[in-house]
């Protein structure tokens, strides 16, 4: 089985958010070397002048691109990139991530992954963030249209909802044991989409609604 890690990252063109952004993208890069020695497929929204460091043993397989595609946009090119490429099984983080523990942590987690396959594997409830997903499972299902810096819906929230109620069978959850993720989804200064025009809870309810609408797959 081939494992891979999956990022999408938007850099906006404010000087400073930029360089704080990409410096914690750097840090996730780091950890992941480190922690899952694991190829890297990247969403790289923006990244124009940025020089990357070459990390000891992980692959990165960058896809650029010059604008932004948006949050949806993103998930569903990293999602198209996975389905064609040659590895079975993608884990998602995304570019604020704080990635938490060591190698032992790491080998514990992906060994969750080999004991699961075909499978999808949940960490934080309703965030794609150490969320992993086979390559057969994410041929099954895509993303609609819409975006949350529209006030459209949860992109994450929806696929992790979608999932459960159309493949539960196929769902196994993440024990944590010393393995973590930290990052500030609900009220983040360095948020590229979300500066409080929206009540997100609302955003929430129209995801529900849809989930709601689905129909189960025979």
């Amino acid at each position: 089985m081939k494992i891979c890690v999956g990022i999408i990252s938007y850099l906006p063109d404010g000087e400073s958010i930029r360089f704080q952004r990409f410096k914690k993208l750097i840090n996730l890069l780091s950890r992941i070397d480190k922690v899952f020695k694991l190829p890297i497929l990247i969403i790289a929204q923006n990244w124009k002048d940025c020089e990357i460091p070459v990390l000891q043993n992980s692959l990165l397989i960058i896809y650029s691109y010059d604008e932004g595609l948006g949050i949806t946009g993103a998930r569903r090119a990293l999602r198209d990139k996975f389905i064609n490429s040659e590895f079975d099984y993608l884990i998602m983080l995304d570019d604020d991530s704080e990635l938490i523990g060591d190698e032992r942590d790491g080998m514990e987690y992906l060994s969750q992954i080999y004991s699961h396959p075909n499978m999808y594997g949940v960490f934080k409830s309703m965030l794609l963030k150490l969320f992993a997903i086979s390559k057969e499972m994410y041929k099954k299902i895509d993303f609609p249209k819409g975006e949350a810096a529209n006030g459209d819906f949860f992109e994450d929230m929806y696929l992790i909802m979608a999932l459960e109620k159309l493949y539960p069978s196929k769902k196994f959850t993440f024990k944590r044991n010393g393995i973590n993720e930290y990052s500030n989804s609900a009220n983040d200064s360095l948020s590229t989409w979300y500066h409080k025009q929206f009540v997100k809870r609302k955003i929430g309810d129209n995801t529900r609604e849809m989930i709601r609408k689905l129909k189960h797959v025979n």
